[in-house]
């Protein structure tokens, strides 16, 4: 039997699969996810799809599904992605930059001033839970094993989503925060790719930096 390999990730608003088909599996390969993509897609569900790359995700609420078939030497790469319909869009840290005008005349309304107030609230509220993530992370590690897959993707959701959400500061301190949030989704990311290889030393690396750059960020920008 031709080997395979694949990889999903889910994120908040989207979900993502990556399988890499070695030599011989091609002709098989691709079809046969055809076939699971459209079972899933015609039950809205991959639920009942046991050990399909689709089981247990949202396949019903998408608003943009995007499918890559690409050959890669004498083997084959496949990636979907899928952006849900229910996704929450929030300024990037760059766009938000764009508003804040220097000498600018300020023209905030209370209801500007409530969102203000509700975003840093709603930031507030993804600290609290990233850190509880983080803690269960390192905890994981002094124990001498891998952290589990759920708490995992959760910090790295909330990552995401705090690092590109919008930002409870402005002006040039959203400038700088932009850039430190740059690097913050940068070792997430080599978090993700620690964990995929099973690197140990690389993970404990990870998480240390991560700690440094979380007392930097709170010490910048408390």
């Amino acid at each position: 039997m031709a080997a395979a390999s694949t990889q999903r990730e889910k994120r908040m608003g989207s979900w993502k699969i990556e399988r890499e088909l070695d030599h011989g599996a091609e002709s098989g390969g691709l079809p046969q996810f055809l076939r699971e993509l459209a079972e899933a897609l015609e039950s809205g569900s991959g639920d009942g799809l046991a050990g399909s790359v689709f089981d247990g995700l949202p396949v019903r609420d998408w608003r943009k599904l995007v499918l890559l078939a690409e050959r890669r030497g004498a083997g084959l790469t496949l990636k979907l992605k899928a952006k849900r319909a229910s996704e929450v869009r929030v300024p990037t840290a760059s766009k938000a930059g764009k508003k804040d005008t220097p000498g600018a005349v300020s023209k905030e309304t209370p209801r500007d001033k409530d969102k203000v107030q509700a975003a840093r609230e709603k930031y507030r509220q993804l600290k609290k839970t990233l850190q509880a993530d983080f803690k269960a992370l390192r905890v994981a590690v002094d124990e001498g094993r891998l952290p589990d897959a759920e708490t995992l993707e959760s910090f790295l959701s909330l990552a995401e989503l705090m690092g590109q959400g919008e930002q409870p500061v402005s002006g040039a301190a959203l400038t700088e925060m932009a850039r430190s949030n740059t690097m913050f989704l940068d070792d997430c990311q080599a978090l993700r790719r620690a964990c995929s290889a099973r690197d140990a030393a690389a993970l404990a690396a990870v998480l240390e930096r991560l700690a440094r750059r979380k007392s930097a960020c709170h010490a910048q920008f408390r």
